[in-house]
Order: structure tokens, then C-alpha cells, then sequence
């Protein structure tokens, strides 16, 4: 701001659009002088300060977000978890931790919650939870679980757009061994969760995250088949199905 402002005559900067000073009069007084103030404050400050600041209420309005709809999310997502024998609680934290990762990605916070806005976090939501249950599967279980898919383009899609990837990051950073016979197809991970979000995001982007929610509602899962240690690994040889 210029030290001489005071000086200035009446005339506009052209900063603000038309819109949102139109909007600005027909707010009360004490709205008016709360908003002035307020921005007021905020030129004076540092730019990180205001980038922390705008951050600050973003999250703010993603935690009333999250509050507002949580029993909405909450029971389906659940509803669609329970096929994949899914045991753990999703605190309300964790759904404002997602809500801030959707508007990260989209740069979207709704005015209103409509159904279509919600559909589409809850196949997010669902997106990263497949992703975080493949990511913790030996190479193995991986396989018995694309295997047991019935539709080939289903077991094309699951292999070649979600669990590939993943082998790959797994690889690349370093969180799966080899084994005695050099290969990663029966080690355990050693993956931690403070590393699993960051390498989701790192792996899919917006669009495949919400696809393998969408697409978690007709995958077939049985624990007890893929995470079954009685399976004679001498017969299951690493496979992939063809491309094409």
C-alpha cells in the first residue's frame, strides 16, 4: 500500500470486480465496516502471512464441510467397505483431511451441498481407501485379488491402471524388498502410513482416484482367498493379464 495513499483522489484501482463491490453495498453497515477492517488487516500483513491466513479459513470452511455431512459419507463409504472386510473407524478428522485433499485437487468448496458434489466425494474417498488396501498387498495378494475378478476388462483395468503403478512406486521408493530368490513377489511392504497419502497423490491423479471408487462398488473380494498363506506359492507364478 502506497505511504501516500491519503492523498489519492476518489477513484477505483480496478482491483475488485464490479461484482463483488455490487455484492459489498447491499451488505449491511456492521457487515461492511467487519469486511473493511478485515482486509484492512490483511494488506498489512506479510505474504506468507496472508497465504496462512487464507489457508486458515479454507480449512475452517472444509471443517464445517466435513461436520455438515459426515453421517452422509460416513454410511456409504462404510456400506461399500464392508465387502472388502474393512475394520478400521474413519475418524471425522480423517473426512476433513479428505475434503482438503478434494479441494487441493479441484479448488472446489461448494456454496451448497448437493448430491452430485457429495457422490463424487465419496467415490474419492473410496478411491483412496482401494488404493491404501493395494498398496499394503504382497505382489501375491495383488494378483489373487486382479485374478479373481470375473470380467477380463475388469481384471485389465484393475492390473494396468491401479495395481501396476503402485508396484512401480513401491519399487522406485524402496518399500518392498527382494527376497532370497530376488524377487519382490512375496515380500511384505514396508510401508508406513505417514508415507501412504503422499504416495496416492504422487501415483493418481484426481480422475483415477474417483474411477477405482466408482469401480469398488462391482470388484469381487474374498480375505480369506487373497491373504491366505496355505496357497502353494510354487504354483503361483507372477502374472499379468495381456494388454490387449
Amino acid at each position: 500500500m502506497s505511504r501516500q495513499f491519503f492523498r489519492h483522489r476518489l477513484d477505483r484501482g480496478g482491483i475488485l470486480p464490479d461484482s463483488f463491490l455490487a455484492e459489498f453495498r447491499t451488505k449491511d453497515p456492521s457487515t461492511r465496516r467487519y469486511l473493511l477492517n478485515s482486509m484492512t488487516l490483511f494488506a498489512c500483513i506479510s505474504p506468507e502471512q496472508q497465504h496462512q491466513a487464507l489457508n486458515d479459513l479454507i480449512q475452517s470452511e472444509v471443517l464445517s464441510l466435513a461436520e455438515k455431512s459426515k453421517h452422509y459419507l460416513y454410511d456409504r463409504i462404510i456400506s461399500t467397505l464392508k465387502k472388502f472386510d474393512f475394520d478400521r473407524k474413519i475418524e471425522d478428522r480423517e473426512l476433513a483431511e479428505y475434503y482438503y485433499r478434494y479441494y487441493l485437487l479441484t479448488g472446489l468448496i461448494p456454496e451448497n451441498l448437493t448430491a452430485e458434489y457429495l457422490n463424487k466425494l465419496v467415490d474419492f474417498i473410496l478411491g483412496i481407501e482401494l488404493a491404501r488396501l493395494i498398496f499394503f498387498m504382497r505382489f501375491v495378494e495383488q494378483q489373487r485379488f486382479f485374478e479373481m475378478q470375473g470380467r477380463y476388462a475388469l481384471q485389465v483395468i484393475l492390473f494396468y491402471r491401479y495395481i501396476k503403478p503402485i508396484r512401480r512406486k513401491m519399487v522406485k521408493e524402496n518399500a518392498v524388498k527382494k527376497d532370497i530368490a530376488g524377487h519382490y513377489y512375496y515380500t511384505k511392504s514396508t510401508l508406513t502410513e505417514d508415507k501412504l497419502l503422499d504416495y496416492i497423490f504422487e501415483v493418481f491423479n484426481l480422475d483415477r482416484i474417483i474411477h477405482l471408487g466408482n469401480l469398488s462398488k462391482v470388484l469381487m473380494f474374498d480375505r480369506d482367498y487373497i491373504y491366505n498363506d496355505i496357497h502353494n506359492d510354487a504354483e503361483e507364478q507372477p502374472s499379468e493379464p495381456p494388454s490387449s
